[in-house]
């Protein structure tokens, strides 16, 4: 590339900046592997050994098999992609493989892009299509039934035009689920009856499938493959109304965990001048513990809890100049802007608005460095599961105005992160900014050239 980089150009041969979103990518990498391709039977039974059918699931297998197409809408984490794996085990197929598309394929598509086999299962979960073309959808019905396969797609929202093909999906019973899950997991005999009463009056409170699933999980005995730790002492810690400035020590831990005590103290102390809190305070606590030099959550699950409880217990007082704290972290250096990067990923399970109004799109259009930040946001969000469709969709629409500057940032994260959950989508639409001259066609470039041989 030029020595001089185009105005908003962000340049990946700067090594700082590429150390970062390499470190990211292999971290991502070493942990998860592409989210499309063969979904082996063995393996889907295994996701299904808790699946509890809701009461929509008999109309919804009765429609499958008579259309050979399923749009399954509703709300996330109500269970529809366990669902559509559940409704494909029903049908009669030539192949136990489920092929697994991408949720980037629009309407047309799936029509005539796609290549489909006879007697074959087909599943596209967290459809982020903008439209659901009627007409199209219906053919692919047609197609389908012509083959004989199947094709099951969750999407979130409400019904379309397309009711022929569209199924309203709902939650089971929580509490017949949390039974279940004690069931599966073996747990029934070795629990007390009274807390065996507290977590299922806990698994009735809970608002997604999902959370009753991790609540049956975090019950089983320690060192159990299906064992999650369960946080509670974070909230117990909270519920004792801690100072302010250990609060602030732990919310600044949460954006910056494993930092050495010099850098944390540091970034800690610009809090504390934001939020106006004077008085020194130990670097250690409850929460906090210095391990080879780092400062760091005394249990690695503590961080995703403290910032679940943060958006739970607190308001404008703690989240302004936490925000405003924040926003700044990618300018203090590339140690600094990855902790930050990871963070705002785990702020975004238990608040994707926050996540994105207010550090996302934020950084997305700032510096060279914030927009390294927001790239490598997307990357961590893509190793969660419910997470890595909406970190694709937000490259996507990112990428949607090639002069706007946020698409260099999309043009980075489709390099990174997301080239490790959707490698074929991300390859064909770096080709595609990188055709269109300007900024953002050097960086993507540059991201071509980072990926791996294909």
């Amino acid at each position: 590339m030029t020595e001089t980089p185009e105005p908003g150009e962000i340049d990946l041969d700067n090594m700082t900046l590429t150390g970062s979103l390499r470190a990211v990518t292999d971290q991502l990498r070493a942990v998860t592997g592409p989210a499309t391709g063969e979904l082996a039977r063995r393996e889907a039974d295994t996701l299904l050994r808790s699946y509890l059918e809701p009461g929509c699931f008999p109309e919804a297998v009765r429609r499958l098999a008579t259309r050979h197409l399923l749009v399954l809408v509703g709300e996330q984490e109500t269970g529809r992609r366990l669902g559509a794996l559940a409704l494909l085990s029903r049908m009669s197929l030539a192949e136990s493989t489920i092929t697994v598309l991408s949720p980037a394929a629009g309407a047309h598509d799936l029509l005539t892009g796609t290549e489909y086999e006879p007697g074959r299962a087909y599943l596209l979960h967290d459809w982020i299509t903008a439209s659901t073309d009627r007409t199209e959808l219906v053919n692919l019905a047609r197609k389908l039934a012509e083959l004989g396969s199947y094709l099951v797609i969750t999407r979130s929202g409400g019904p379309s035009q397309a009711v022929e093909v569209e199924h309203a999906w709902a939650a089971p019973e929580p509490g017949e689920l949390f039974d279940l899950c004690l069931s599966a997991y073996g747990l029934r005999a070795g629990l007390s009856p009274e807390a065996l009463h507290r977590a299922r009056e806990q698994a009735l409170a809970l608002p997604t499938p999902a959370e009753v699933v991790r609540l049956a999980a975090r019950l089983a005995p320690a060192g159990s493959p299906d064992g999650e730790p369960a946080g509670e002492e974070v909230a117990a810690w909270l519920d004792t109304k801690p100072p302010m400035g250990e609060v602030l020590a732990v919310a600044a831990l949460a954006f910056t965990h494993r930092l050495t005590q010099a850098a944390f103290d540091e970034q800690l102390t610009r809090l504390e001048r934001l939020c106006r809190e004077n008085g020194r305070r130990p670097l250690t606590g409850p929460l906090i513990g210095v391990e080879d030099g780092l400062v760091a959550f005394r249990a690695g699950h503590q961080r995703a809890r403290v910032l679940a409880e943060l958006v739970a217990r607190y308001g404008f007082w703690v989240w302004q100049p936490l925000r405003e704290w924040v926003r700044s972290l990618p300018g203090q250096g590339p140690a600094v802007q990855v902790r930050a990067a990871q963070g705002v990923a785990l702020l975004a399970r238990h608040s994707m608005k926050e996540a994105r109004q207010e550090f996302l799109e934020v950084w997305a259009r700032g510096s060279a460095a914030e927009r390294v930040a927001a790239a490598n946001v997307l990357s961590y969000m893509c190793a969660d599961d419910t997470l890595a469709p909406e970190a694709l969709a937000i490259a996507l629409g990112w990428a949607a105005e090639p002069k706007d500057l946020r698409a260099t940032a999309a043009a980075v994260a489709l390099g990174g992160g997301l080239a490790v959950r959707y490698p074929d989508d991300c390859v064909r639409l770096l080709r595609g900014l990188e055709a269109l001259g300007g900024p953002v066609a050097a960086v993507a470039a540059q991201s071509l050239r980072a990926l791996p041989v294909r």
